[in-house]
């Protein structure tokens, strides 16, 4: 079975009830749960509390979220001329948080083309450039902690350790800006020659580098990890692209070097999860530390 996201039409008079109360004047419709198939196995699939619901005024996005997702709208994205879906409003009770937020049409970007990689881009760094060197140090500080504990695998293999201690360290000192904390092809959405980034539960003020990295860490040309296609001209010209359109220019090397601290981090995320059947991410993890240290030393 093919892998990937898919929707299955529900009956679900809850949900209704819910998105009725964020808007009191709409007609709910039809109502369609978001799934995806992770594996090739028929019951790998996993089922979301997301929805698409149609509406009088469009299709609407129906989601279970947390207090971040919800906060990341508020404060940050709702009102913006982002390439984000536009808010509607939260529903709150006891035990969750709902947002209803507008559905964008469109394929997300598992097969990468050039011009998804230049469009992606342009609305990553429209949002970075908004929010640079931000104070918020809310979702910083979770994210410290996160990646210290991750150090913590590195120990056993001194070219991880001591190329991950470069990563630390910079972490303390390099800019911050709003991040998606997800930034992956599948949360992104191309509508024409538009990219819009959907999904931020994970997000928040952080290293600017994060989302750049996390977005060409995954896609390979043979679907080696995800199933994501991405190779190394579209990559490069993503990068290329984020560097051009930033407002608050580093020096070159400095950047470049901030997204392959970051992809490092990436790699070995992954491979510290357990996430690595066949030793990619633990493999590129080490060339990448070797490359790193070499490059330093020279």
């Amino acid at each position: 079975m093919n892998r990937g996201k898919f929707e299955i039409e529900v009956n679900n008079s809850k949900i209704l009830q819910i998105g009725e109360k964020i808007l009191k004047e709409e007609q709910f419709r039809k109502i369609f749960q978001i799934c995806e198939q992770y594996g090739t196995e028929e019951d790998e699939v996993r089922k979301y509390d997301v929805y698409r619901i149609e509406t009088d005024s469009g299709n609407k996005i129906l989601k279970k979220t947390n207090q971040r997702e919800m906060l990341n709208y508020e404060k940050y994205l709702d009102k913006q001329s982002f390439h984000v879906p536009a808010y509607n409003g939260k529903y709150i009770d006891d035990q969750s948080i709902w947002i209803l937020c507008e559905y964008i049409t469109g394929n997300d970007l598992r097969e990468m083309t050039n011009q998804y990689a230049i469009s992606a881009a342009d609305s990553l760094s429209a949002i970075q450039n908004q929010y640079w060197n931000c104070t918020d140090n809310e979702r910083f500080r979770i994210y410290w902690e996160r990646i210290n504990q991750r150090y913590e695998y590195t120990k056993n293999v001194p070219v991880l350790m001591k190329a991950y201690e470069l990563f630390l360290q910079r972490q303390k000192n390099c800019p911050r800006t709003l991040s998606n904390g997800d930034f992956l092809a599948w949360n992104a959405i191309a509508n024409e020659d538009i990219v819009y980034l959907i999904d931020w539960g994970f997000g928040g003020i952080m290293p600017y580098s994060l989302d750049i990295a996390r977005f060409i860490a995954h896609g390979t040309e043979n679907k080696a990890t995800f199933p994501f296609t991405m190779n190394q001209e579209q990559k490069r010209l993503f990068v290329q692209k984020m560097y051009e359109k930033l407002n608050h220019k580093l020096e070159y090397e400095q950047f470049i070097l901030d997204i392959k601290l970051a992809l490092l981090n990436e790699y070995i995320e992954f491979a510290e999860a357990g996430e690595d059947e066949n030793h990619w991410y633990f493999e590129h993890a080490l060339k990448l530390a070797e490359d790193i240290l070499n490059e330093r030393a020279q």
